[in-house]
């Protein structure tokens, strides 16, 4: 039978094990650990649970198959809007630069440092002028900073561009679909939403929705204008049954000479479909709001 280890013996072997001798031994307190110290005990918890290491490999794969599926889906979504384009007698291109970002339109962000790009264009030659229907999104521009620690931030980027600081273009929000034709008018910034709850608050709180002799349409949406009396004059009978084919689905904002239709991601087989009901617009302009506002030489 082995000689059972004396204190100084055991003390002497914890010396042995710790780093250069530096052991704290647990005390017992009857105040509950706060902090930082709370903190690092519960990390501390979790790593030593033998469930932990599953947790994080279920986690990591389920994001992994996430981003995985996100790609096939746009990488597939692109050759299946072009497959359809291509079918109509569309014409496609998977991006269009700047050229439709830089219509001001209300839907999209608008502020400094913030705008919209459009992917996934499929273009009909309209009566005005090419019609594009096109998947949207928005984004806002950050600039990266260096902090007083030494770490690198973000912050939103309000001017141009500048020498000491990177600018990163972040898109934000869900893709959505919609269309851009011009018409031959210029018309003061009018939005035509699906009616929701908010909308109803807002047009209760303020009274700035404008009515019509429709009560169908005015159920389905809400108008929001710059100018009330192009708004009337504007949604005639002609306009407003052709607004309702959208089944209450599609947003309207007339903006200068271009009408924006605005929709959630369609499936890519109906986005020329937009293409071509955003074109059928132009020849149910009321002509009294073309002899209003009519579109300048240059818009023609």
């Amino acid at each position: 039978m082995s000689a059972v280890p004396t204190l100084s013996e055991l003390a002497n072997l914890a010396w042995s094990f710790t780093d250069q001798g530096k052991v704290t031994w647990p005390t017992q307190t009857d105040e509950p650990m706060t902090g930082r110290a709370a903190e690092d005990d519960r990390w501390q918890w979790l790593s030593e649970q033998w469930w932990t290491p599953w947790i994080i490999l279920i986690v990591a794969m389920a994001f992994g198959l996430w981003m995985l599926r996100s790609l096939v889906l746009h990488r597939g979504r692109e050759r299946l809007v072009a497959r359809a384009a291509s079918g109509s007698g569309f014409r496609y291109q998977d991006q269009y630069g700047s050229g439709l970002g830089r219509i001001r339109f209300r839907t999209f962000p608008s502020s400094s440092g913030q705008g919209w790009t459009a992917t996934n264009i499929v273009t009909w030659s309209g009566p005005y002028g090419d019609v594009h229907a096109v998947d949207s999104r928005g984004w806002t521009e950050f600039e990266q900073i260096e902090r007083v620690n030494g770490k690198r931030g973000l912050r939103r980027h309000r001017s141009g561009p500048t020498s000491t600081s990177r600018v990163l273009r972040k898109h934000q929000g869900a893709t959505t679909s919609g269309a851009v034709a011009r018409l031959p008018i210029n018309a003061p910034t009018t939005l035509i939403a699906r009616e929701n709850v908010a909308s109803k608050l807002f047009s209760a709180a303020t009274r700035l929705d404008i009515d019509t002799e429709s009560e169908f349409f005015n159920r389905s949406y809400h108008v929001i204008t710059d100018d009330a009396e192009f708004a009337r004059s504007l949604l005639d009978a002609q306009m407003i049954d052709l607004m309702l084919r959208g089944e209450g689905k599609i947003s309207f904002e007339f903006f200068g000479h271009y009408l924006l239709l605005h929709t959630v991601r369609v499936e890519p087989e109906l986005v020329a479909g937009l293409a071509r009901f955003a074109a059928e617009f132009s020849s149910v302009v009321p002509p009294l709001v073309q002899e209003r506002w009519p579109a300048s030489d240059a818009d023609r």
